[in-house]
């Protein structure tokens, strides 16, 4: 178990390192392959229409450093991810990249793909898309399969050439394969409760943005095999099981997930964009390609704060927490971040209509609360176990 024990951390070390800095992880990976990169903001940025083309997809996440030069284009109050694309942009950050594309999804990233160009040449090409954030009408789906099949076309003349329907097929594959294998990291993470901890999982999904797909799930493999072998004599936490959900468009910050496991707290599931949100949504590999990914836009397992369906962030998070047995549901709430406030208040109503616990925790991207975020913590974790004890 001694030689399992090490294997295993130095896996965990090794994703942790490539999640450390992805531009210089996405830099090395550019000069090994020879390949363009096309940067995402956003989830719903079609990899494998990336992927097919014979680029690398990278989805960009904000930078744990302060934001400075992005002050004198972006105002104080707006979310920290785009605060982040902003200074990136302005630093170099992103001069490497062959193409930033964003994803239009909120009123505050809308201006970004016109304000970048305006005040920087360090980004080589800016390329804005529309997906209407209506998913269930007929007009709204036909129009976003037009948009689809537009951004194919803008995506071949970034590469420099076209690319065939199977060559989509078989890029389909590769993120099926990712997607399945970090399916099975969670299932084993919800079957034996602290065999993982919630920043060795958010360093896992954080590398897979940032690195081939065939590479990350090559790793994947061999973290998957040290991890059932653990499972095998694993002694499963004691502690509240939760589920983390949250932090729209940012990662979840590493002392949120420390606080909540070291405050009485263990993660078994997570609905985070660095998180199961990234990965959840298989593609389906009977239809066209290209209606495979329209359909995965379509048909998100999450639900999403920007975009219109008949089900409720309640709806999705009542359905976790039957299926996984936790006790209670932890939102990390970013500052100034409208449709999800919306959309969390209504699910905590709904959730408490249900007998159901959740906690919410406003984090800020600039300003570590640590202090006060284990004290709410603590005392919600204690809540619970009074209530367990009764």
């Amino acid at each position: 178990m001694a030689d399992n024990a090490t294997g295993l951390q130095q896996m965990l070390d090794k994703f942790a390192s490539i999640a450390a800095d992805p531009h210089a992880t996405m830099r090395e990976w550019k000069q090994k392959t020879n390949k363009k990169v096309v940067s995402c903001a956003g989830l719903d940025v079609p990899e494998p229409l990336i992927e097919a083309a014979g680029m690398i997809p990278m989805v960009l996440l904000e930078q744990n450093k302060p934001i400075v030069a992005a002050n004198a284009h972006v105002q104080s109050h707006m979310c920290g991810y785009v605060r982040s694309m902003v200074e990136q942009a302005l630093t170099d950050d992103l001069s490497y990249v062959d193409c930033l594309m964003i994803k239009d999804c909120c009123h505050e990233i809308r201006m970004i793909g016109d304000l970048i160009p305006y005040i920087t040449d360090k980004v080589k090409k800016v390329q804005f898309m529309y997906f209407p954030p209506e998913l269930e009408r007929g007009l709204t789906q036909d129009f976003t399969r037009r948009e689809m099949a537009k951004m194919r076309g803008i995506i071949s003349e970034i590469a420099g050439s076209e690319f065939s329907d199977e060559d989509l097929k078989k890029a389909i594959a590769i993120y099926n394969e990712n997607k399945s294998l970090m399916i099975k990291l969670y299932d084993i993470r919800r079957a034996n409760p602290g065999i993982l901890s919630g920043l060795d999982v958010s360093r896992i999904v954080q590398a897979s943005m940032c690195m081939p797909k065939t590479e990350h799930s090559s790793l994947l493999k061999e973290l998957l095999t040290l991890l059932e072998e653990k499972a095998s004599s694993f002694e499963k936490s004691k502690d509240v099981p939760v589920i983390v959900s949250g932090s729209i468009c940012e990662i979840c910050k590493d002392y949120v997930l420390e606080s909540i496991e070291s405050t009485g707290g263990v993660i078994i599931d997570d609905d985070l964009y660095v998180g199961s949100r990234y990965f959840n949504t298989l593609y389906q590999t009977d239809l066209d390609p290209m209606e495979a990914l329209a359909q995965a836009y379509f048909n998100p397992v999450s639900v999403c704060p920007t975009k219109y369906e008949n089900r409720t962030l309640g709806d999705y998070q009542l359905k976790m927490l039957e299926d996984t047995g936790a006790a209670a549901v932890i939102n990390i709430m970013v500052q100034n971040c409208e449709p999800h406030y919306y959309s969390y208040f209504l699910a905590h109503r709904q959730l408490t209509q249900q007998g159901k616990k959740d906690l919410d925790l406003f984090i800020d991207i600039e300003n570590e609360q640590t202090g006060q975020v284990k004290t709410r913590l603590q005392s919600f974790f204690e809540s619970i176990t009074e209530n367990m004890a009764v």
